[in-house]
């Protein structure tokens, strides 16, 4: 049964919604960029208006690319590590509030997934937020690499409609953390954080923004921003997405292959991204078939991986039962004349045994089968069963399929005798 609190990323197509309250967008902390996006794609799952408590996140590392970049875990662990390690402290109004983030990660390598527990003293700044809170999409501030450029983004958001924001600048190098370098010298914090802030914001996001140092005396004293919405961003990101979407309905009928080889659904988009990129995007190449092949490659590896914790003359045995049996099998293929209305597809990649019917000597007669993905072979292979009422009336081949078959197809042909 599903645990109803937990609550999991199943897709990438869904629009993610990040809510902050006022008080926690000002608060001060300092995470890198990965720590950043980590935070805010389990914030995004979070249902602000049903929400009544945090429940436990879950996140596909296939949809974290930047995390385990080649195959880097090691990395991702001391990010985990410092997201619990680091002090975030809110303003409340009538004093401060010093906590963490999450309370616990725990990393499930068998489901490859990070799973989250946001601290308990956050919920008054994620939970069932009415007023004094601002939203926005989160692929918005995903393709930046800064983190100072996601800090600011979501600093001028809640100022939007009011379309400038002024700083000290002393408040901004407080709010984000900045090392002593960029506070002591305004050219590094102008290179280093204003500039790389105006430039991936204006690219990325729907905000278009600007800024003014004012001064004091000689020394900058202020950032003055100005806000705009970034209409030409807005209208390019919705059409890549619904070009996304149309390519998800144009290949769906690869989505349907996946799903037959019994892989989980949440591995479909990073499998089909990386088989597009084996075939550098040439259409000819993306098809069907190709796909098939590609998918039996992996379930192959899968097998070979499983049939390697067998002992040697187990692996043996497994290969010798497998190719008599194959043997016999083909012996039956042989002889029977295939109805054409057979599921083809469904044959290959359906686990469990089925029966099916086909044409033998003008009558119809049902057919028991059963797909094996097997190392000694260099594809996935079919093993056929005639299914009798009367045991006496199969030939000796075919009781030796029934024999090696064993519970499986006796199984199949009671429920094919009811």
């Amino acid at each position: 049964m599903e645990d109803l609190n937990i609550k999991v990323i199943t897709g990438m197509a869904k629009k993610e919604i990040v809510n902050k309250e006022y008080q926690l967008i000002n608060a001060r902390y300092k995470l890198s960029t990965v720590q950043t996006k980590i935070i805010l794609k389990v914030i995004a799952l979070i249902n602000n208006k049903e929400d009544e408590d945090f429940l436990t996140y879950q996140i596909p590392l296939s949809h974290f690319d930047f995390l385990t970049k080649h195959s880097n875990y090691s990395k991702l662990a001391k990010d985990c590590d410092a997201i619990l390690e680091k002090v975030l402290h809110i303003d409340t109004g009538n004093g401060w509030l010093k906590t963490h983030w999450f309370s616990s990660i725990e990393y499930k390598q068998k489901e490859n997934i990070i799973e989250c527990s946001i601290d308990q003293k956050l919920k008054p700044y994620l939970l069932q937020l009415k007023k004094n809170f601002k939203y926005y999409e989160l692929k918005y501030v995903m393709a930046m690499d800064s983190e100072y450029a996601m800090r600011i983004y979501e600093l001028l958001k809640q100022y939007e409609k009011i379309k400038k924001r002024e700083f000290e600048i002393s408040e901004l190098h407080d709010m984000m953390q900045v090392p002593a370098s960029y506070k002591n010298k305004y050219i590094n914090f102008k290179h280093k954080v204003l500039e790389v802030a105006v430039r991936e914001i204006n690219k990325h996001s729907d905000l278009k923004i600007s800024y003014e140092a004012k001064k004091r005396g000689r020394a900058v004293f202020w950032i003055e921003f100005t806000i705009e919405k970034n209409e030409k961003n807005i209208i390019e990101i919705e059409a890549f997405e619904n070009k996304i979407i149309f390519n998800e309905v144009k290949h769906k009928n690869f989505k349907i292959l996946f799903k037959k080889f019994n892989f989980a659904d949440e591995e479909f988009i990073s499998e089909f991204e990386n088989f597009c990129l084996y075939n550098n995007e040439d259409e000819e190449k993306i098809t069907d078939d190709n796909f098939k092949k590609w998918c039996m490659q992996k379930k192959r590896k899968i097998v070979e991986n499983e049939n390697k914790s067998l002992g040697i003359q187990e692996q043996k045995q497994y290969a010798w039962d497998f190719k008599k049996a194959k043997d016999k099998s083909d012996k039956i293929k042989d002889f029977l004349d295939f109805d054409l209305g057979v599921d083809w597809l469904n044959i290959y990649y359906l686990k469990d045994i089925k029966t099916f019917e086909v044409v033998f000597k003008n009558e119809v007669v049902k057919i028991g089968w059963q797909d094996v993905m097997h190392p000694h072979f260099d594809k996935e292979e079919i093993l056929l069963f005639r299914i009798y009422d009367d045991v006496s009336d199969m030939s000796d081949e075919e009781r030796y399929l029934l024999e090696n078959g064993g519970k499986d197809v006796m199984e199949v042909k009671d429920e094919t005798s009811r």
